[in-house]
C-alpha cells in the first residue's frame, strides 16, 4: 500500500509544481508587466489630483486602515452566521473573508501598535489563525475528491489516503466556534 501512496503523491505533486510554474509564466508575461504599468500610472495621476478633490480627503492611514477592517469583518460576520446552515461553496467564501480580513489585519498591525492595540492585535490573529485552521480543513474535506478528479486520480487505490475524512459537523461546529471567537475578540484597530 506504501508504494501506492508514494505514487500519488507524486502525481499530486507534479500536477502542483505545473500549477505553480504556470503561475510564474503568467507572472513574467509581457501582460502582466503592462498591468503594473498602468497600475502604477494610475496611482500617479491620483496622487496629481488637485487639493479638495474627492479622491484626497485628509484621511490617516489608521483611520482608512480601521474603515477597511470593520467592513470586512462585518462581511465575516454576515456570512458566517450560520455555517451549519450553509453549502460548501458558502462556506468557502466565508473562508475567503477570513483570509482577506486576517491578511489585512497583519498588514495594518503595525498602525496601531501602542500597548492595548499590540496585545489585542495578538489576540485577534491568533483567533483568525485558528478560524483559518477549521475553514481550511472543511475546504479540504469538500475539494479533496474534486482534485483528484481534476487530475485523473479519482479512481487511484491509494486515493484514500490523501482525502480527508474528519467528521464534517464536527468541523462545522469548530468552524462556527472560531468565527464566533472572531467576532467577539476586541477589535485592535479600536
Amino acid at each position: 500500500m506504501k508504494a501506492k501512496d508514494s505514487d500519488l503523491r507524486a502525481k499530486l505533486k507534479d500536477a502542483r509544481n505545473k500549477a505553480y510554474g504556470d503561475a510564474v509564466e503568467a507572472l513574467e508575461s509581457a501582460r502582466t508587466r503592462a498591468l503594473m504599468l498602468d497600475f502604477n500610472e494610475w496611482l500617479q495621476c491620483d496622487l496629481d489630483r488637485p487639493v479638495g478633490s474627492a479622491a484626497s480627503e485628509e484621511t490617516s492611514a489608521s483611520e482608512f486602515a480601521a474603515k477597511a477592517l470593520e467592513k470586512m469583518r462585518k462581511k465575516l460576520k454576515k456570512h458566517g452566521s450560520a455555517l451549519a446552515e450553509t453549502d460548501d461553496e458558502h462556506r468557502h467564501q466565508v473562508r475567503k473573508d477570513a483570509k482577506k480580513l486576517r491578511y489585512a489585519a497583519e498588514f495594518f498591525g503595525s498602525l496601531f501598535d501602542d500597548k492595548r492595540g499590540a496585545r489585542r492585535h495578538r489576540k485577534f490573529i491568533a483567533a483568525m489563525e485558528e478560524l483559518q485552521d477549521h475553514l481550511g480543513a472543511l475546504n479540504d474535506l469538500a475539494m479533496g475528491p474534486d482534485v483528484l478528479e481534476q487530475h485523473g486520480l479519482a479512481n487511484h487505490p491509494a486515493r484514500d489516503s490523501v482525502v480527508s475524512h474528519d467528521d464534517k459537523n464536527a468541523l462545522i461546529r469548530m468552524a462556527q466556534s472560531s468565527v464566533d471567537e472572531v467576532i467577539d475578540t476586541k477589535r485592535f484597530w479600536r
